[in-house]
């Protein structure tokens, strides 16, 4: 089975593109960061190059696991799925392969990509070492919480793909919840739970989230274990836990691992056979559909103008767990904003002693906020890549091609479908920002105190002058909106366009999530310092990142530069800023549906072998 896997997909370039890919993108960032240090001026500085090895292996180490949660599922995808798509599934289950085999072969083969993928970066974490600041013990533990997460997530991975049938959108569902708990657990870390226990000590969910874990091997000064001694009265399991994160860590993710192995080869061929009686017995309790022999019926239902841009939109997430998936998402998220402004407005939030609770609100509906964007725009980039490619694959491509549909009405359908279906969910965030901005006015109209951010006393003319900063601006979800609609139709087209030249859902995931994150990552990291020491200037670069964006409009008042002092400049910078966010993104839309539009033929026809 291993040898199988490795052979065949040693074979394909896109393995070969993404291992250099991948080098090449650690290359650069090793240049960067080395480049940027004073040592690499006029005068050679090892102690300048030392911490900026540092610098780079910690940011080399993060994006390790973050690549491995990300990219591990998808190539677990296909790892069950692919076999019954081949029809040859039924055929192994006919080998003399035990279910172990199957499943830990399965397993191995397409783990092996992932390893060959970490190892690839050992070199350059040889060349940090020479500068020195970095220990070899970091990069041990580096590697391992990047192999442990791969073996979890791998796990999960093929567990979902030998219980579904539909295992690549099992998978898929699956990258989506792993991206929210890696944001959302450890925006919970740094802003709650660090600042309700003790200063640089690690937390309870340290050991459970592979970040935090790096967090406290490789920054241990400022963000370390609690003393032994602290813990002398708690039980061994406990101590064990709190005191090494990073023994836990790999312990819980072996053990989890082990499990998911074992079910697996348990119940492999009775899965493979069909229902088991248990499932068909909820189905029935829950009166689920069940297909008949007569003929179905349903009610006519109007169809838009370009019938693509309907089938997208009217079609997709028909079944009940998308229907649960995209309610459940919106009610939750509104949920939580509306309780969190009820929690603040009553001073029921965390009193963190280095924050006012106008900041802690802040900090947590940032956390929020992130966290839904990420998923939004992960959703958007799994969905568009899949849009064509699950269709060539299928053979439906092939029909809608006979019929009058142009390349343009083609293309500009599957947009605007998307982004439609996804309107539900973007309106969560921005609903969230604009419900705080009415609650500001509101407060502010009656004097209450928490509709204000801070008392800020300026120098005006040789006086000083009291400002009271509402909460939030009133026009934050429109500003708000103008970034993340043309954003999400960027990551939609980007899909689209890796869709169409790509075979399958596989080839057009990994690059469409590769470009936006590095995007997203380039421009955050110059824009968020910008905006705080550029003013008028600044706020426009950082508008550009979907997550610097949101820390200015939740917070302008402590991230934009002179802002409490020229507010009426600092917010007319940061509507330029949308609108220049909206023009790029849009532009970018534009110019990609061009493109595509013009080589669609083409491509289709080498794709198909008619070409």
């Amino acid at each position: 089975m291993v040898v199988r896997i490795v052979q065949g997909g040693s074979r394909q370039a896109r393995h070969l593109w993404g291992r250099m890919g991948y080098l090449g993108a650690l290359v650069l960032l090793m240049l960067i960061g080395l480049l940027s240090s004073d040592g690499m001026g006029g005068e050679l500085s090892l102690t300048a190059l030392a911490k900026s090895g540092t610098w780079v292996f910690a940011i080399i180490s993060y994006g390790q696991v973050v690549l491995v949660c990300l990219l591990s599922p998808l190539f677990m995808a296909g790892a069950i799925g692919q076999e019954r798509a081949g029809q040859t599934y039924n055929i192994l289950l006919t080998t003399p392969l035990s279910n172990l085999q199957i499943v830990l072969g399965t397993l191995g083969g397409r783990l092996f990509f992932i390893m060959a993928l970490l190892l690839s970066g050992l070199p350059l974490y040889a060349v940090l070492l020479i500068f020195g600041g970095v220990p070899a013990w970091s990069v041990v533990v580096s590697f391992s919480v990047a192999a442990c997460t791969a073996l979890m997530v791998g796990s999960v991975a093929v567990t979902l793909s030998v219980l579904r049938a539909g295992g690549r959108k099992a998978v898929f569902t699956f990258v989506i919840a792993v991206s929210a708990y890696l944001v959302g657990a450890y925006l919970i870390d740094i802003v709650l739970l660090r600042q309700l226990g003790p200063a640089n000590t690690t937390t309870w969910l340290t050991a459970l989230h592979p970040l935090l874990v790096l967090d406290a091997s490789l920054n241990s000064a400022n963000y370390g274990p609690p003393a032994p001694e602290t813990l002398a009265d708690a039980p061994a399991l406990v101590r064990f836990y709190l005191t090494k994160p990073f023994a836990a860590f790999a312990s819980i993710s072996g053990l989890l691992s082990f499990t998911q192995i074992l079910f697996c080869a348990v119940v492999l061929r009775s899965v493979g056979q069909g229902e088991w009686r248990v499932v068909r017995w909820l189905k029935s309790q829950l009166r689920m559909p069940v297909e008949t022999g007569g003929e179905r019926r349903r009610a006519a239902r109007d169809v838009w103008a370009n019938p693509i841009a309907w089938r997208e939109a009217a079609t997709r997430g028909r079944g009940a767990a998308g229907v649960f998936a995209r309610m459940g998402f919106t009610v939750v998220g509104l949920l939580l904003g509306v309780t969190l402004i009820f929690l603040y407005h009553i001073d029921m939030l965390p009193k963190l002693p280095r924050a006012t609770p106008a900041e802690v609100f802040h900090k947590v509906l940032f956390a929020l906020l992130l966290m839904e964007v990420a998923v939004i725009t992960l959703v958007a980039l799994y969905m568009s890549a899949g849009c064509v490619s699950r269709e060539r694959e299928d053979g439906t491509l092939d029909l809608l091609l006979t019929t009058p549909t142009t390349p343009r009405q083609y293309i500009w359908g599957k947009l605007r479908g998307l982004v439609s279906f996804l309107s539900l969910l973007l309106a969560v965030p921005i609903a969230t920002v604009a419900l705080v901005s009415v609650y500001a006015l509101i407060g502010h109209a009656l004097g209450w105190q928490q509709a204000t951010f801070r008392a800020a006393t300026i120098n005006q003319a040789g006086s000083q002058v009291a400002r009271y900063p509402l909460l939030m601006l009133p026009e934050a979800s429109v500003l708000l909106a103008l970034m993340l609609v043309p954003f999400v139709a960027m990551c939609v087209m980007l899909g689209m366009y890796f869709s169409i030249r790509a075979k399958g859902v596989l080839g057009a995931v990994i690059p469409s999530v590769a470009i936006i994150g590095g995007i997203a990552l380039f421009l955050g990291m110059c824009g968020v310092s910008a905006a705080a020491r550029i003013a008028y200037v600044g706020p426009i670069v950082n508008g550009l990142s979907p997550a610097t964006n949101l820390l200015m409009i939740v917070n302008p008042w402590v991230n934009i530069d002179s802002f409490i002092e020229f507010p009426v400049g600092g917010r007319v910078s940061l509507a330029v800023a949308a609108l220049i966010a909206t023009a790029v993104y849009s532009g970018f839309v534009y110019g990609m549906l061009q493109a595509m539009v013009r080589g669609f033929d083409h491509t289709v026809r080498k794709l198909s072998g008619t070409g």
